[in-house]
């Protein structure tokens, strides 16, 4: 069976290169162009599992070019 770790706000803020109060804008999703960062509220505490601050990643890419973009149409065409 797969453990999926459980990361605190600490531990979030070190990866993201952020501060933790930068982490707890991003779990209420006051931080303008981003995704709510998905959580567990354990009380007060807060905590993400891996799994779910890596999609979160993955959906809060900027500049990416979708795959249905008209770019990839055209390029296709060529």
């Amino acid at each position: 069976m797969a453990v999926d770790p459980i990361l605190t706000a600490t531990e979030i803020a070190e990866e993201l290169r952020c501060s933790k109060s930068q982490v707890y804008r991003l779990l209420c999703g006051d931080v303008d162009g981003l995704t709510m960062l998905p959580h567990l509220a354990l009380g007060r505490k807060k905590v993400v599992p891996r799994s779910a601050l890596e999609q979160w990643k993955r959906q809060n890419i900027s500049g990416m070019i979708p795959r249905n973009s008209e770019k990839n149409t055209v390029d296709a065409m060529h």
